[in-house]
């Protein structure tokens, strides 16, 4: 268990400000005021974090040892320049640069999917890219990763740039491919937990083992008949697996998939 008191304050209302916020109240960080757009969510967040409200940005204590701005990427640099410059500041993002916020600044990106409406969320053994613009700063943002048990990391733009890549290949697209799979398996009246224990032996070997070398299935065998079973398949499903008119063909994304699996194999032999 950490021993920390650290006293922060933080501007956003969103999934990654909610869940931090819940997490550090109860692990013994001290919220000092909140700040957000929405009045609801600044309440929310107040409620969950004991924290006062502030309505004036500009005028956000200074007596503090960091402020969290959680806001989207876009809009970091805007708040920034609006809170008092003495601050120590840091923002959560994973492909912007501390400089974004001026002087004292740092970086505290969770390498995380959140779900905020999870009472048993939590951040244990979850990496943190860390990034501060002194020493002194660093270490307070390490130990704000280490009260909620997470593991941080020295991560300078370029590396953030980097995992947030590869982040993006493991969560969201293999989320969307898992998506399209139960939607598959709907479509034929069967319950998408049949799939679990594929899904879950896949992520385990991918945390075991290299996820390259462990690679089977049609497009690796070159298994052209059960490809074009697929195919017509996939002809008859490509309505119902198009998220809105715009989407991609679920034909060509297969014919895409197939091949690059193919390729890259061969490209290895």
């Amino acid at each position: 268990m950490h021993s920390i008191q650290l006293r922060i304050s933080i501007i956003g209302t969103g999934r990654v400000a909610i869940s931090l916020g819940r997490e550090w109240r109860a692990n013994g960080v001290d919220i000092v005021e909140v700040y957000g757009r929405s009045l609801q969510s600044t309440h929310k967040l107040s409620e969950i974090t004991g924290a006062i409200i502030v309505d004036d940005i500009s005028k956000i204590r200074t007596d503090i040892d960091a402020l969290a701005i959680i806001v989207s990427d876009d809009a970091i640099k805007d708040i920034a320049s609006l809170v008092p410059s003495t601050v120590n500041k840091f923002h959560c993002s994973g492909v912007t640069a501390k400089e974004a916020l001026g002087n004292e600044c740092g970086v505290l990106w969770p390498i995380k999917s959140i779900n905020p409406e999870s009472i048993n969320e939590n951040f244990r053994d979850i990496s943190f890219g860390v990034e501060a613009s002194s020493e002194s700063f660093s270490e307070i943002l390490n130990q704000l990763v280490k009260v909620i048990h997470g593991k941080p990391f020295y991560a300078p733009l370029d590396v953030r740039a980097k995992v947030h890549l590869a982040a993006v290949f493991t969560d969201n697209f293999a989320n969307h491919c898992l998506a399209l799979s139960q939607t598959i398996l709907s479509e034929a009246n069967l319950p998408k937990n049949i799939l679990n224990k594929l899904a879950e032996d896949m992520a385990r070997g991918a945390i075991d083992s290299s996820s390259f070398s462990r690679q089977t299935g049609v497009a690796l065998r070159h298994d052209y008949g059960s490809q074009k079973k697929h195919l017509e398949l996939l002809y008859s499903l490509d309505k119902s697996l198009r998220l809105s008119r715009k989407s991609t063909s679920i034909v060509d994304f297969y014919k895409f998939l197939s091949k690059h699996i193919a390729d890259s194999h061969e490209l290895q032999n």
